[in-house]
């Protein structure tokens, strides 16, 4: 009975985590796109929030990602049709999201200016 229960907590997790990652990408394609169209925007503000701890942020979003991807690798036959390609855009556009995020912030760092 436990197991079954912590099963569900645990999926619960990993929904919430996948949730997060899609809105914060989101937010981020948002602030990109209406930066220069809407100046301080909601976007732009929620965005300065995230980069005061932009260390944590991409230390969350990297955990989530891979958590998300190598769940989907494991459960991939448990998901219903329709859950299982919603699911599969959401962990591309956090794996693609992080990737992309990586290069625009830190290949643009101190180090290599």
């Amino acid at each position: 009975m436990e197991s079954a229960e912590e099963s569900r907590t645990e999926q619960r997790m990993l929904d919430v985590s996948l949730i997060l990652l899609v809105a914060y990408n989101a937010i981020y394609l948002a602030d990109t796109f209406l930066a220069s169209a809407w100046p301080n925007n909601l976007a732009e503000q929620a965005m300065a929030f995230i980069d005061e701890r932009r260390g944590w942020v991409t230390l969350f979003e990297a955990v989530a990602a891979i958590s998300l991807f190598l769940d989907l690798v494991v459960r991939f036959d448990q998901y219903e049709t329709k859950r299982r390609n919603a699911r599969i855009f959401c962990v591309a556009v956090a794996s693609a999201g992080l990737v992309f995020k990586a290069f625009t912030f830190y290949l643009s760092s101190s180090y290599l200016e």
